[in-house]
């Protein structure tokens, strides 16, 4: 077996099924929202609030490059980055070492999988699907925008693309499984 690194936006399953997969397979599970936790002293959602977005994308990239940094494609681990991860669009260079060494790693063995959904299954999943306010910008603009952004980096960086929609972990994690080589 060999690295798998699953990736995606919020909504789309990649902890969940990056768990489940650990579970049914034994293989260790790393999930990048642990890490910033364990790195920041808080949860990313609540660096989000208290900080903002550009405090969480620091540690956020510190935490992504020091675990690829530290690991190779021989590794028997599952990896499931958080979404902002490969940075936000192609023009975002600070991510950019990261997007470098995910290919590196994805070269050398590495399977690299891209979980997605259609964006109403997203929105109802990260549970900003209710009514609209009149904010001076709602969270599914701010979700939609960064989705359009970032979904290409995704795509790009992976080598199979999982469409979540319609399904649930148990569903989506069976897809993933045999996509990475493991199957129950």
């Amino acid at each position: 077996m060999s690295l798998a690194i699953l990736l995606g936006p919020p909504g789309a399953l990649v902890a969940e099924c990056a768990e489940r997969i650990s579970a049914a397979s034994g293989r260790s599970c790393l999930l990048v929202d642990d890490a910033v936790e364990a790195v920041a002293g808080e949860s990313p959602e609540r660096i989000v609030t208290t900080k903002g977005a550009r405090a969480l994308r620091a540690v956020e990239r510190e935490v992504v490059g020091a675990i690829l940094d530290s690991i190779d494609a021989a590794d028997d681990r599952i990896l499931a980055l958080s979404s902002g991860s490969l940075g936000d669009g192609e023009d975002d260079e600070d991510f950019a070492p990261v997007r470098r060494r995910i290919a590196e790693l994805a070269g050398e063995g590495a399977v690299v999988v891209h979980l997605t959904g259609d964006l109403a299954t997203l929105v109802k999943r990260t549970g900003i699907g209710g009514p609209r306010l009149a904010a001076v910008e709602s969270p599914r603009k701010i979700f939609y925008r960064h989705l359009s952004r970032r979904e290409p980096l995704y795509a790009a960086a992976a080598e199979a693309t999982v469409d979540t929609s319609g399904m649930d972990v148990p569903e989506a994690a069976a897809q993933v499984a045999r996509l990475i080589r493991f199957a129950p």
